[in-house]
């Protein structure tokens, strides 16, 4: 059995599903239009990025980096890119007035203030640093939203 997670803004429940089923599950879960790869084949990250998803070993992934590796301003790599992505996809910055992130894997000033509001509005002042973490890290990939 695998776990999946629906990761909809309304719902967020896990559902077991069988071994040899869960491919067809994630079929189900992702939007109309999304381009598949064939099976045994790993999609292109390009692709999974336009739509975040929830894979029952990682939480929310969005197809650049399934871990949780440490960043702050001047970082680069694929752990920002799933930054900037999950903020993006998962969360309600644009609609609170900021403006989509360029998911390029550089850790600037403009995903520096995404962070930070991400921080505050769904953890609390206190954790608003500007700095992702574990507890950051924690939030973005299995928090409600």
């Amino acid at each position: 059995m695998f776990l999946i997670r629906d990761s909809s803004p309304r719902t967020r429940r896990r559902t077991a599903v069988p071994a040899g089923l869960a491919a067809a599950a994630v079929l189900v879960l992702l939007p109309a239009g999304t381009a598949q790869a064939a099976p045994g084949h790993a999609p292109r990250a390009t692709a999974l990025a336009e739509t975040c998803r929830g894979v029952s070993t990682v939480g929310l992934y969005c197809g650049y980096h399934t871990g949780t590796a440490w960043a702050e301003r001047g970082s680069v790599g694929a752990h920002v890119k799933e930054i900037q992505a999950l903020i993006n996809e998962t969360t309600r910055y644009a609609q609170a007035g900021g403006s989509k992130l360029a998911v390029d894997g550089v850790y600037g000033p403009a995903t520096e203030g995404a962070v930070t509001w991400f921080q505050w509005y769904y953890i609390g002042v206190s954790a608003s640093d500007g700095i992702v973490g574990p507890r950051t890290w924690e939030e973005l990939r299995h928090g409600d939203r």
